[in-house]
């Protein structure tokens, strides 16, 4: 079986070699053109180009035609050359009324004059603004488009016709939102949700206020449509995406006005917009932009505009419209004949903002500032005040559109949709679910691992209905195998809010694994996803008393930073034995967390800080400095940095996660680096069980230990396979470590490796295959720790990824 694996992979190695490396230009400009096709003599499909214009092919591949569209096809013949370039000459590209032409320098040029002015006409260019937001996002059928059945014959007729009674009456959905926005070059970005009200449901979601997008300006690569990232047409990206056409010159409001048309180079299978926007000429600013979606099976159309204030353009209004198909509910499905059928017929999407009241220059204040980019006006975003303070932003409000809020609020009591929205609620606070002033943590009702069996618990938490200033909480749990209570009790008081600020005192009696760092500044139910069954089959675990008193909070709104002093004293509860001391070693440290996501966008609620939009890199940094203080022999620095990130591309999306560490000085084995191994040690079933998120699953826990190492771990999600009802996930995944151990002669009675010559393995799951959430995955122990024979390095694990929707 071996030889077997051997040939195969000497097999990839050979076809991964003779590969010949394709290049596809645009001849005109010789711009790279990415999903240029490439196919056999006989038609068959080859390939697509990349983002970068490339594809990679088989060496025994020698004639081959390119096409792509807006351009001529070629048929190809090469030679023995690895790399081969390819210039397709341009054609012509019809659209509507308007004409565009490949060879479109002349508006090509204008364009990029426009976009080398961008930041000159940015709004960031004034000293400071302030102006209002006004956003209605509703969901309708036009009146008189859905007919009722005069004559009806059964109940299901009857039903239908009071729900088109009921939709000639209402929107299907309806939320307002009231913002202010500020800005100033000393002190940065404001936006205050001043009041949000949305249909069926009396309690505010702020985490969908602060998503709905709001364009200032159109000078990013991608702007948000429907939550969708769309192409600018006036970015250095569009150039590359986009054919241009000068269709008009005008005047506009009395300022001279050139209307420039777009359009995309090729029709993907996907959202796309084709349009105009107007430029203003002395200045190159955009003042308006009108566009529409190319798929003429699905209608999506956008418009903004922007108004000349102090020399500064700002934005004036912007409406979205997108279609939504056709209204089924309760399995009765609302439509009309096909030669009967238009766009009035169809459930659509709106989306709209207007702006008012602005001005420039502004003089401010630093504490308007303090805190979050958007937070929430708690004092105006409540129910009882959602009328009031709407009335004073919105500039029309139709009947139509307060009878939906009487009819969806009444079916939401029907319905008992509040309630439903609490599940949202508890993701949102980390698995903690509010019972009036106390919130209950569901995240530590269960676990389990080797040593203490099933654990059962209750964490309990004061909320801000208790008190806003401070927050009392305590645990306790059970382990059932070694039957014992734990149980821990602190608080927090709560400083310096607009970052979250918090100074907070706790004590714990409780168990943890050996050489497995503390999880800061995660969220409780990030915890949980990655904590709660990463020592299933591990038995190597020391109790603490641990007393602990500390200061957290927000710095530069990406930076959380905690800081801490500790006392704790630590008993093992498996053999062995640091040095010659025995029964509980003392210890006292202080501890330094920092966490860094640069990409993160929080908001402040009345419930704390949640994030509204979760970037992409994340930085930690765990610091420990051991006092020799009393009975403490420790005096050591321990240091580890975590780093992890997702990219993207047409091949998936690939997550990285790299973490060293290092120990310097002397310290017991329960305060080093263990390797986060998961495999079984018991002979029943030894080679199959439970995957985790992170750790090694072809590794045994605690069979190597470090005190300075690096690993890493890679895991390339493809695209979405259907599987029945189920969208499976497959998945490769290779993790690594490498590390090393001074002063192993003082770990006595416990034998352990360091993984000084490089432990690795690799993998391969297939997720959600069963009921959402579960899958298989299949693992091999690769390098100088593997076994001899195959059957023992290789490993069978259920997986679970948590799939709510």
């Amino acid at each position: 079986m071996k030889k077997l694996y051997c040939f195969l992979f000497l097999l990839l190695s050979l076809s991964i070699s003779a590969q010949i490396k394709v290049r596809v230009y645009d001849s005109r400009d010789e711009f790279r053109l990415q999903n240029a096709k490439l196919t056999t003599e006989n038609n068959l499909t080859i390939g697509f180009t990349d983002e970068v214009g490339e594809l990679t092919i088989a060496d025994s591949i020698i004639v081959f035609n390119v096409e792509s569209e807006g351009f001529i096809p070629q048929k190809v013949k090469r030679n023995q050359q690895a790399l081969v370039e390819i210039f397709l000459e341009p054609s012509t590209i019809s659209l509507g009324a308007v004409e565009f032409f490949a060879n479109d320098s002349i508006a090509r040029n204008y364009v990029r004059k426009v976009i080398k002015q961008q930041s000159k006409n940015s709004l960031k260019k004034s000293d400071s603004y302030f102006f209002q937001s006004y956003t209605k996002f509703w969901s309708t059928i036009e009146q008189d488009s859905l007919r009722l059945i005069l004559n009806p014959k059964d109940k299901k007729d009857s039903s239908i016709n009071n729900w088109r009674r009921f939709l000639n009456e209402s929107h299907v959905f309806l939320s307002e939102r009231a913002v202010d926005h500020k800005y100033s070059k000393r002190f940065g970005t404001k936006n205050i949700i001043k009041s949000s009200r949305i249909s069926g449901l009396r309690t505010p979601i702020y985490e969908l206020d602060a998503m709905q997008p709001v364009l200032i300006n159109l000078d990013q690569s991608k702007f948000d449509f429907f939550f969708r990232g769309i192409v600018n047409p006036i970015s250095n990206e569009g150039l590359g995406y986009y054919r241009y056409k000068i269709i008009e010159d005008f005047d506009y409001n009395g300022r001279a006005t050139r209307i420039v048309g777009f359009t995309p180079i090729q029709r993907l299978n996907q959202r796309q917009l084709r349009g105009e926007f107007w430029i203003d000429e002395k200045s190159k600013a955009l003042i308006k932009i009108i566009a529409e979606n190319t798929d003429e099976q699905f209608y999506a159309d956008f418009e903004a505009e922007w108004k000349l204030i102090e020399n500064h353009w700002f934005p004036l209004y912007q409406i979205y419209r997108m279609e939504s198909g056709y209204l089924g509910m309760d399995g009765i499905k609302i439509e009309v004949d096909k030669e009967d059928q238009d766009d009035t017929e169809r459930l659509w999407i709106f989306h709209q903002v207007q702006f008012k009241n602005h001005s420039t220059p502004v003089q401010y204040k630093r504490n308007e500032f303090l805190g979050y980019s958007t937070e929430a006006a708690f004092e105006t975003n409540t129910v009882e005040k959602a009328e009031e303070v709407m009335s004073q932003y919105r500039d029309q409000f139709t009947v139509k559109d307060t009878m939906t809020y009487v009819k969806m609020d009444s079916i939401s009591q029907k319905y008992n949709l509040e309630d439903k929205l609490k599940l949202m609620r508890i993701i949102q606070k980390g698995g903690k679910v509010d019972l009036g002033k106390v919130d209950l943590d569901l995240t530590k009702l269960f676990s389990y691992n080797n040593y203490e069996g099933f654990r059962l618990g209750a964490a309990f938490n004061t909320n801000e209905k208790w008190s806003d200033k401070y927050s009392v909480n305590a645990y306790t749990a059970y382990g059932f195998k070694d039957q014992t209570f734990k149980f821990g009790f602190g608080g927090d008081y709560f400083v310096n809010k607009p970052y979250s600020g918090r100074i907070y005192g706790t004590y714990a009696q409780d168990v943890s694994a050996s050489g497995h760092l503390p999880q800061l500044l995660q969220s409780n139910f990030t915890k949980f996803i990655n904590g709660t069954v990463k020592n299933l089959y591990n038995d190597q675990y020391y109790s603490y008393k641990r007393y602990t008193i500390g200061y957290e909070q927000d710095i530069y709104r990406n930076v959380t930073f905690n800081v801490s002093m500790n006392y704790e004293k630590q008993n093992n509860e498996f053999t062995y034995q640091y040095e010659n001391h025995e029964g509980w070693l003392d210890l006292y440290h202080t501890q330094l967390a920092v966490r860094w996501a640069p990409k993160d966008e929080y908001l402040r609620t009345p419930y704390g800080k949640v994030t509204v939009k979760q970037g992409q890199s994340v930085f930690y940094i765990l610091a420990n400095k051991y006092w020799t203080i009393g009975d403490s022999p420790f005096d050591a620095f321990r240091l580890n940095v975590n780093y992890s990130d997702i990219f993207e591309t047409k091949l998936g999306k690939t997550k990285f996660n790299a973490s060293v560490g290092a120990v310097f000085g002397e310290m017991s084995l329960m305060n080093l680096f263990e390797g986060m191994g998961n495999a079984k040690n018991k002979p029943v079933f030894k080679n199959f069980g439970i995957a985790t998120a992170q750790n090694f699953e072809t590794m045994l826990p605690g069979e190597f230990y470090s005190d300075r190492y690096a690993s890493f771990q890679i895991k390339h999600i493809f695209a979405g396979i259907r599987f029945g009802q189920h969208v499976v996930l497959p998945q490769l995944v290779y993790r690594g470590i490498l590390g090393t151990m001074s002063h192993k002669q003082n770990h006595q009675q416990f034998e352990f490796k360091s993984p000084n010559h490089y432990f690795h393995e690799t993998g391969f799951e297939v997720n959600n295959i069963l009921l959402k959430n579960f899958g298989i995955g299949v693992y091999y122990r690769l390098g100088a720790y593997s076994f001899p024979r195959f059957e023992d390095n290789l490993h069978l694990k259920l997986t679970f990824n948590l799939n709510l929707f």
